[in-house]
């Protein structure tokens, strides 16, 4: 029986209770198209990253709070003036992390760390971060789980659901919050630049074999967590980075979803 060192059970149960977490949200991303929004809110958390080296706090905190504030600005452009979001995304995304690079250059000897937060590093999740992913996947649950039917919808035609009295704004700040939340609890797995495949990819997947919403979110679920655990298992065998393998493996799990003919 192989027993696996605790950093690696940390990275499996990390692994798969994001690729719940992502999954789920993978269905919204790809609706909605924000295919991109994941890199904005990435790349804006690289930012906040760089600040809490350069402060000498733990950057996961400054991290969260770039993140969180860039899909709200993002959802503010859109909302407020118009503005579609690959407009926003693109002006923060690389503002953010030009802040980024500066802010780790004025950070003398942070470049391994820098490297980390790039492409993922196992080794810093911790059991604490488990039991905050393990609680965001619970959350995000619960918010779609209720509001399943007006998400739906207004990812249909927003105009309709809030017609019918559908609570549009709260939902789409809310989907905004829980994505920016996933993107930077999955940034210590995959790492900023990698992380866009683990949201964008399920749910692509899923929808070459069904146009039914319902098995659409359950196999986006299938593909993530056969992305993640082989993606993991592969890099463990192979001895090669986990988060650059989960990306390729994602790669090809959606290149060969292209020959599955589309669903009438």
């Amino acid at each position: 029986m192989i027993e696996l060192s605790p950093f690696l059970q940390h990275a499996l149960v990390a692994a798969l209770l994001l690729a719940f977490l992502l999954s789920l949200l993978s269905f919204f991303v790809v609706v909605h198209n924000w295919a991109f929004l994941g890199v904005g809110i990435s790349h804006a958390a690289f930012g906040g990253v760089a600040l809490g080296f350069l402060l000498g706090i733990s950057p996961d905190t400054p991290a969260l709070i770039f993140a969180v504030a860039a899909a709200m600005i993002i959802g503010l452009v859109k909302r407020r003036w118009g503005l579609h979001e690959d407009t926003a995304i693109g002006i923060l995304f690389s503002t953010a992390m030009g802040a980024g690079v500066i802010l780790f250059s004025l950070s003398k000897g942070y470049t391994s760390d820098a490297f980390s937060y790039l492409f993922g590093n196992i080794l810093t999740i911790t059991r604490g971060d488990l039991w905050l992913i393990g609680g965001v996947t619970l959350l995000t649950y619960l918010f779609i789980g209720l509001f399943l039917k007006g998400l739906i919808l207004m990812a249909i035609n927003e105009d309709l659901a809030y017609v019918r009295g559908i609570p549009t704004t709260f939902l789409y700040y809310s989907l905004l919050l829980l994505l920016a939340l996933a993107v930077v609890l999955a940034i210590k797995l995959v790492g900023v630049i990698l992380v866009t495949a683990l949201v964008v990819v399920p749910a692509s997947v899923a929808m070459r074999i069904s146009t039914s919403y319902r098995k659409i979110i359950f196999l986006s679920l299938i593909v993530g967590l056969t992305v993640n655990i082989v993606g993991l298992v592969v890099s463990y065998a192979l001895d090669l980075p986990p988060g650059a393998t989960m990306a390729v493996t994602a790669g090809v799990v959606f290149s060969m979803s292209l020959l599955i003919p589309r669903p009438s």
